[in-house]
């Protein structure tokens, strides 16, 4: 009896003494991205009646509106379409299990993670430089973006393939060609179709704030409507990038899932044997027909690329070139995004843990509860933090504060969605045998669920940590403080020796993060 006090006694202890720990980390970087209760609190009435402004959508906005929702799908799809195509064939030189050789594989891995890390509005900065303000500098920006997301995506789904099935093939006297052309290309080539609409959705997200550094689509205009206080064209806005991203995403599930489990069935061999002759052309000529399209839809003249190119080789050179004398504002805006993430990642994650509970069909007080809160959820998930991050501009004023909130807000909408689906998948036996001992609905999350879905919580923290350390990159473009607020100004001011020691500081800190948290995910497992 006395053994089982000490262990409640200490397990209480315990338990207080992380609480503990968590309010004094949580308050430490509450300080360092300047949260101050009595600023958030004055700069809520100038938000309230921001919304309230966006409450009257301008409804004869629409024709400009939808002009420039195109150029951004179209930006979107065309820049998916050619990074997936790029990919293709560098994932067969990079992937382990098949690299013709392990060394060069090694080094462009390398390289092409050091790129992975350039968030895409960094990206498209630089490219409006280089090539002018316009969607070409757009498209560019996410083709680096989505050849770098379906590239990494390739080479696991590669390294995946069974080493039996690859030996099989080899034992039979098949050259590395043969390997490929029956047992790698078919594999990949049916998975090609789910990594374009992952990279889609990816990149639809990102078109839309694109605009913000000149480089075309639907956030060109939304950041003029911001400037010149236009909230009824912003609301406009808003509405209707919502719809888009809704649908893009609903139909980017529903493709996936049919081509997961579609398989063509033959019904004798003749069958067959048309098809893999019909496959033979159809699928160059599809491939060459995406190529066309997506060339055609760059809106670049010959004379403006070349001297681009000239530009590109130019900056690149003095971007080598390294200047550390900024290696203190580098350290400087480097913590403050750092502690960013950090805020944002914890302040998400704990209010995560409540909306799940509430969001969660098996968890939630009531039906209609959780139907609500998984609208809201849904909204919150799906704007970038960016746009979030201009409306506590217009609240609490430049600084990292604008940031905290914003990505602590876009975090809590994309953990509750993940979270909640876990708790929806949970095993239903832990939960029903708390609950047959009389105790609550919330007894039976805190005391059953909770504990046993902790560690995939964690997890999921983690990725999103890894995930914020990037956003927080870029919130400095519109002055929601960190590294991207000097990195901005040294972009617009063609400091490219700065650029490039910026570029490889916050580089060199995403590698960090990324594989402390691919260790504690480790741990956590």
């Amino acid at each position: 009896m006395n053994s089982l006090k000490n262990y409640t006694a200490k397990n209480r202890l315990h338990k207080s003494l992380y609480f503990l720990g968590a309010i004094i980390i949580l308050i430490f970087l509450g300080f360092k991205v300047e949260f101050d209760f009595i600023r958030l609190y004055k700069g809520i009435p100038s938000m309230i009646d921001l919304f309230v402004r966006m409450l009257k959508p301008n409804t004869s906005y629409g024709v400009e509106v939808f002009d420039k929702l195109n150029e951004t799908i179209q930006i979107a799809i065309v820049s998916s379409i050619i990074g997936v195509l790029l990919a293709l064939p560098f994932s067969l030189f990079i992937a382990n299990n098949i690299a013709p050789n392990k060394y060069i594989g090694t080094i462009l891995s390398g390289v092409f993670s050091f790129f992975r890390t350039i968030p895409s509005l960094i990206w498209a900065a630089i490219l409006v430089s280089i090539f002018s303000i316009g969607k070409f500098a757009g498209i560019i920006a996410l083709t680096i973006i989505a050849f770098l997301i379906s590239l990494k995506l390739f080479r696991e789904y590669i390294e995946a393939i069974n080493e039996n099935q690859l030996s099989s093939i080899r034992s039979v006297g098949a050259n590395a060609i043969q390997v490929l052309r029956y047992c790698v290309l078919p594999y990949i080539s049916e998975l090609s179709v789910s990594i374009f609409f992952i990279v889609l959705e990816t990149n639809i997200r990102s078109a839309t704030i694109l605009g913000l550094v000149g480089a075309g689509g639907i956030g060109q205009i939304m950041w003029r409507d911001l400037n010149h206080l236009r909230y009824d064209n912003l609301s406009t806005l808003i509405l209707v990038l919502f719809l888009t991203i809704l649908i893009i995403d609903l139909l980017s599930l529903f493709v996936r899932k049919y081509f997961i489990k579609k398989t063509i069935r033959f019904r004798d061999i003749n069958t067959y044997r048309r098809f893999k002759v019909f496959k033979i052309f159809y699928v160059p000529i599809l491939v060459i027909l995406l190529f066309l399209f997506a060339f055609s839809s760059l809106n670049i003249t010959y004379d403006r690329f070349v001297l681009g190119i000239a530009q590109g080789k130019n900056v690149i050179l003095r971007m080598v070139r390294v200047d550390i004398t900024c290696f203190s504002k580098l350290i400087e805006g480097i913590l403050e995004s750092f502690f960013i993430a950090i805020f944002a990642t914890i302040v998400g994650g704990l209010l995560s843990l409540i909306f799940s509970y509430l969001t969660a069909y098996n968890t939630s007080p009531h039906k209609g509860v959780s139907i609500f809160l998984k609208g809201i959820i849904n909204i919150l998930r799906t704007f970038p933090p960016i746009i979030t991050a201009i409306i506590f501009f217009r609240g609490v004023g430049p600084g990292p504060l604008a940031g905290a909130m914003a990505l602590s807000i876009y975090t809590t909408g994309v953990l509750t969605k993940m979270y909640s689906e876990v708790l929806e998948s949970g095993e239903k036996n832990i939960q029903n045998s708390i609950i047959t001992t009389g105790a609550t609905n919330f007894q039976s999350y805190r005391h059953g669920l909770l504990p046993h879905t902790f560690s995939t919580f964690v997890s999921l923290a983690l990725y999103r940590l890894e995930s914020n350390i990037r956003n927080s990159t870029i919130l400095g473009v519109i002055g929601a403080g960190g590294i991207g607020t000097t990195l901005a100004m040294n972009i617009t001011w063609r400091n490219w020796e700065k650029v490039g020691f910026l570029l490889l500081g916050i580089s060199i800190m995403v590698i960090i993060i990324d594989k402390l948290s691919q260790y504690l995910r480790k741990i956590f497992a």
